[in-house]
């Protein structure tokens, strides 16, 4: 996985260089920017980051720049930082998804340890993004009649009963039921279940970012990779 790194955006030199060396103290990555169109058009959500903004800026505020940033990277916690503490413009700010807001002078070593907190869940959150892909490219080289076993251990039903649900053979079901284990390189049936089902329960996680995936997700994914007879 990527290092993380924090992004600072500020049209104030001194601010900047200030913040840049307060988290090179503590072994954080920094880049920073003089203008949020420079960071907008630079920014690429390819790995673990926090975003510290500048609340007022000349070019546009840290709302409007907020707002460009959810347009393609939802999930990216971004704590503001300003001089001025205007409420109704904190509270359109968490609206938008910002996870903390500072007022000018902060306390750095809140800062640090909030900048801290917010990587680590960033890092957390690209974890389970992979892990979401891994599952994903698995399942969709599963057979029709293997996605139909998964949904029944997944409804913890027995092999008689996936038998009778699907009527085949007792002897078939061990069978799709190798094949799908080794398909998702599962050992037992717990980790089979942790794998999917765990992500399932991700659908509307409140947090950052959706740990993996859902039913619906499922359900695409056996739409677009076809039904194959077995």
């Amino acid at each position: 996985m990527p290092s993380a790194v924090v992004h600072v955006v500020d049209d104030d030199e001194t601010a900047r260089e200030s913040l840049r060396l307060l988290l090179h103290t503590v072994g954080l990555d920094v880049a920073t920017y003089p203008l949020p169109s420079v960071f907008v058009e630079k920014f690429v959500p390819d790995r673990p980051c926090c975003v510290v903004l500048d609340l007022r800026m000349p070019e546009a505020n840290g709302i409007e720049t907020l707002g460009q940033l959810r347009t393609h990277a939802r999930g990216v916690p971004v704590i503001l930082v300003s001089a001025y503490r205007d409420v109704a413009t904190v509270v359109r700010a968490m609206k938008l998804g910002a996870v903390d807001f500072f007022e000018k002078p902060f306390n750095k070593e809140l800062l640090i340890e909030t900048v801290q907190y917010w990587i680590r869940h960033d890092v957390a959150a690209h974890r389970n993004w992979s892990q979401r892909q891994v599952t994903l490219d698995r399942l969709a080289r599963l057979s029709g009649r293997e996605r139909q076993v998964l949904e029944c251990v997944l409804d913890g039903m027995s092999n008689k009963e996936a038998a009778r649900h699907l009527g085949v053979s007792p002897k078939a079901i061990e069978i799709y039921r190798g094949h799908l284990m080794h398909k998702m390189q599962a050992g037992n049936v717990v980790s089979l279940v942790l794998q999917v089902a765990g992500c399932m329960k991700g659908a509307r996680h409140s947090g950052i970012r959706p740990p993996c995936l859902d039913r619906a997700e499922l359900e695409e994914v056996v739409d677009r990779s076809g039904r194959r007879a077995v």
